[in-house]
């Protein structure tokens, strides 16, 4: 073969494509408002999924609450009963007005200290036995537990935290 020969095949030479090679000013624009569009709405729908996340937490952390002051309230009320009917109802019924205690996070009591929430006290539990007008032979035993707020205290009579429990039963007496 002589050089002419290999000189006039040559191999098809290959060009770089650009993907915006074919397009006009106007429609790159176009392609760089949709990403726009598209990034605005991930970033949307991503706070909408942050929000969920939160709302969940701020659930979870309530429903413990709810879930320590009802272990918490039905604790007391036992040993009210437990009380009632080992040394009479008599003797539950004769102290006046509501009592307080404060526990911490596993429920032990925690010293009281007048003028606030003592430190450490992660509920305040309160609770009234006392016997309902007209009712002969039954005494009313209520328990209130409710996570402590900083300022206030929780008190019978008034609806418990949205994380608290309250129960209330009765006795009856002979």
């Amino acid at each position: 073969m002589n050089g002419r020969l290999m000189n006039s095949h040559r191999w098809p030479r290959h060009r770089l494509v650009l993907p915006n090679a074919g397009r006009s000013s106007a429609e790159a624009g176009l392609a760089l408002v949709e990403v726009i569009i598209a990034v605005g709405l991930l970033v949307t729908l991503a706070a909408g999924v942050m929000q969920l996340f939160v709302m969940s937490a701020s659930a979870l952390v309530r429903a413990r609450h709810r879930t320590s002051a009802l272990i918490l309230a039905v604790e007391k009320l036992e040993q009210m009963r437990a009380v009632a009917l080992a040394e009479g109802v008599t003797d539950l019924v004769g102290r006046a007005g509501p009592q307080t205690e404060y526990l911490d996070a596993e429920g032990g009591t925690v010293d009281a200290r007048l003028g606030g929430v003592p430190p450490g006290g992660r509920y305040e539990r309160v609770w009234l036995v006392d016997r309902p007008v007209g009712a002969n032979g039954l005494v009313r035993i209520q328990v209130q537990v409710a996570p402590t707020r900083p300022l206030g205290s929780t008190v019978l009579g008034i609806a418990p935290a949205p994380d608290g429990a309250r129960l209330t039963t009765l006795l009856w007496t002979p």
